[in-house]
């Protein structure tokens, strides 16, 4: 696997770019991705998979949607994601499942508080044989 991630820079929000081998690999590096920005700490702990299907109009929209769930995880169910298995992957249907690990409050610290993933310039494109997204947090 060899993905490649970082931050870009935008006025009042903060961007994330995650690069992959695949269509498969970028969907399932970029969650775990936003939740290493999100939340700092080990990443052992008893895993759940759960159960995830998304729809959508494109691959754009499945991504915001996939890396929304993340924040919704950590912020109401107190859960990190730390691994995605994506089943299957087509431009207007995502279904995977998420590794998840409880929150633990002493050993996990909040490194970068996100309430949303946006639409706002966001991308999913192919760069020469590699594929990259984009997004924009609002933080």
């Amino acid at each position: 696997m060899t993905s490649g991630s970082g931050t870009l820079e935008h006025t009042a929000d903060l961007g994330l770019w995650v690069e992959a081998d695949s269509l498969e690999e970028l969907f399932a590096s970029a969650p775990v991705v936003l939740a290493e920005l999100m939340v700092g700490g080990p990443r052992d702990g008893q895993l759940a998979w759960l159960p995830l299907e998304l729809q959508g109009v494109d691959h754009v929209e499945l991504l915001v949607q996939l890396l929304s769930e993340v924040v919704y995880l950590w912020d109401a169910e107190g859960l990190i994601t730390v691994a995605v298995k994506v089943v299957e992957l087509t431009p207007g249907q995502l279904t995977a499942r998420l590794g998840v690990i409880p929150a633990d409050r002493e050993r996990h610290q909040l490194n970068e508080p996100v309430k949303a993933v946006t639409y706002h310039q966001a991308s999913v494109e192919p760069i020469g044989s590699r594929w990259r997204a984009e997004v924009f947090l609002d933080v």
